[in-house]
């Protein structure tokens, strides 16, 4: 039955009645897939990036995080981050030819050495100290964004903690409501010299 119906039937209800849902969520399916706690449908979605003509719609019709744009000699086109999907296969309510679905197929995975061995060359610039703020006249504020899932709580945490220990004054304010599908995440952070 579909949960509008669900509703419909509740309304007409006399009194208090309550609707549970009791289902888990997308992104908890995935870390346990990800252990082997759940099963791991043998489906995963792909865009052919020849196809793809960049419109985006696909995100829009999904609101997934998943899709994410990839530059191509072509220009911009979009492809699906196979080690965030949740396989909840929302992806595919658009209409678009672009989108290739896979049945028993697996991803190439390599191990840590492997990749590795393939960054060896790779060096981090040198990273200069960040420059700190003078909290003698007054506070300094912060916000932090991004989307569901990307840890943007955390960072805001762990400023605010280390702020803490230095016996500094610090307010911080999580706005995280969305986070699930892609929805946006910010952390307002404000440090000053004392509370």
């Amino acid at each position: 039955r579909s949960i509008q119906r669900v509703q419909n039937n509740l309304e007409s209800v006399p009194g208090v009645s309550v609707l549970i849902y009791d289902q888990t969520c997308a992104a908890e399916k995935r870390r346990r897939r990800k252990r082997g706690l759940y099963p791991d449908p043998p489906k995963r979605v792909f865009i052919n990036e020849r196809v793809c003509e960049g419109c985006g719609d696909c995100g829009v019709q999904s609101n997934c995080v998943s899709i994410v744009p990839v530059e191509t000699e072509f220009g911009r086109k979009r492809a699906i981050d196979q080690s965030s999907c949740n396989k909840d296969f929302s992806c595919l309510k658009g209409f678009c030819p672009s989108f290739v679905t896979v049945h028993g197929g697996e991803i190439n995975k390599i191990s840590a050495a492997d990749h590795a061995i393939e960054r060896r060359d790779f060096q981090l610039p040198a990273i200069p100290d960040p420059e700190l703020p003078d909290l003698k006249s007054g506070s300094y504020s912060i916000v932090v964004t991004g989307i569901g899932g990307t840890g943007i709580v955390t960072v805001g945490q762990i400023i605010g903690m280390a702020a803490h220990i230095e016996n500094k004054g610090v307010g911080v304010i999580d706005m995280s409501g969305l986070a699930q599908k892609g929805g946006p995440v910010a952390v307002h952070v404000r440090v000053a010299r004392s509370p």
